[in-house]
């Protein structure tokens, strides 16, 4: 069996798992912690979702989301983006898992099949549809969906499609 692993980094990403029959295995909201107020992440969590990955002693071929900084974003949102990229990366490879790295522009031309000016509402849209039996909530108790699984999701069915 092969699995297909998409990475949305950020603090309010996701990591996504599928199988050969593109089914949902697995889902996670990127594992933060709250330090002085501030969300960081949870490093040991993240390593231990990647170790519970490989657990299925199997062909796993993971899209890590390249990191790009926004002009319209801060300097702390750029620094904590770029930082969960190199976290991840670091992970993958101490834990010896190939990955690639994917532009979002990339892997949004392949799933949404042309031009989409809200990609977020795109990702939400499309794996709804896809998967309608999947709750794409943060909780049990969240009512809004979590945009960072959707795309997490929308990247595990593109490294699906590029490495089946």
């Amino acid at each position: 069996m092969k699995l297909f692993v998409g990475v949305d980094n950020g603090l309010n990403g996701g990591i996504v798992v599928i199988d050969e029959n593109q089914k949902i295995l697995h889902k996670w909201i990127m594992p933060v912690i709250k330090i002085k107020n501030k969300n960081e992440f949870d490093i040991q969590s993240i390593v231990y979702i990647f170790k519970e990955i490989i657990e299925y002693d199997t062909l796993t071929f993971v899209c890590l989301e390249h990191a790009h900084v926004r002009p319209i974003s801060g300097k702390r949102a750029c620094f904590t983006t770029g930082f969960c990229f190199g976290l991840i990366q670091g992970i993958l490879e101490g834990l010896n898992i190939s990955y690639e790295i994917v532009n979002p522009k990339v892997w949004q031309k392949d799933i949404f099949q042309g031009t989409v000016s809200d990609t977020k509402n795109a990702s939400i849209v499309f794996c709804q549809r896809k998967w309608p039996d999947v709750d794409w909530t943060k909780s049990e108790r969240s009512k809004k969906i979590h945009d960072g699984i959707t795309d997490a999701a929308c990247m595990a069915l593109y490294c699906y499609r590029q490495n089946r």
